[in-house]
């Protein structure tokens, strides 16, 4: 159950980053649209199953999954900087050696990519490296990833995004607890 409200609440961020993006390529992310309800939900959820138990050994049971990250988080809002900031070197540098294995080890699935004339959400990670690395690489997006500044990101309902000046960007944030690039956007 709790893996499936995961899936419609990363596809409802998708869906929202897909919408906010729209025609409008200078947004940033303070002005996407916020999900609340549902991210209020799935916020909630690991705090509220350990509470009405009385065992001690019940709040270990949200990091029971492995994860590639040391620290299990519950949304966008209690990842630090310092983890935010490693995450973003990760893609960088993946990007930069125009990595598809390398991103796709990256992302959760199903993930949006928004490219110009065909926006999809891509199911699987072998559908995603189905797909031709000189479509996803291109010039705008190496350059807007590589020169952005990872100091300075700061979480919003969609994720953090990843770009120098808006549009070409990564979106990543919390999916099943740990981080993840949640949408591609060109």
């Amino acid at each position: 159950m709790r893996k499936h409200l995961s899936k419609i609440f990363l596809l409802t961020a998708a869906l929202c980053l897909l919408l906010a993006g729209c025609g409008q390529s200078g947004q940033n992310a303070e002005t996407l649209p916020e999900n609340s309800t549902e991210q209020s939900e799935q916020a909630e959820q690991p705090a509220q199953a350990p509470t009405g138990e009385a065992e001690g050994d019940e709040p270990a049971a949200p990091e029971e999954t492995p994860e590639t990250d040391e620290q299990t988080y519950t949304d966008n809002f209690s990842v630090d900087q310092a983890a935010a900031e490693a995450f973003a070197q990760k893609i960088q540098a993946v990007v930069a050696d125009k990595d598809m294995e390398g991103l796709a080890d990256l992302m959760m699935f199903p993930n949006y990519v928004g490219f110009p004339e065909d926006a999809q959400f891509v199911e699987t990670r072998e559908d995603f490296l189905a797909l031709d690395p000189s479509q996803v690489f291109t010039e705008d997006l190496l350059t807007e990833v590589s020169t952005a500044d990872i100091s300075s990101l700061e979480p919003s309902q969609a994720g953090f995004v990843l770009s120098a000046s808006g549009r070409p960007n990564i979106v990543f944030g919390v999916a099943e607890g740990s981080l993840a690039i949640v949408g591609i956007n060109y």
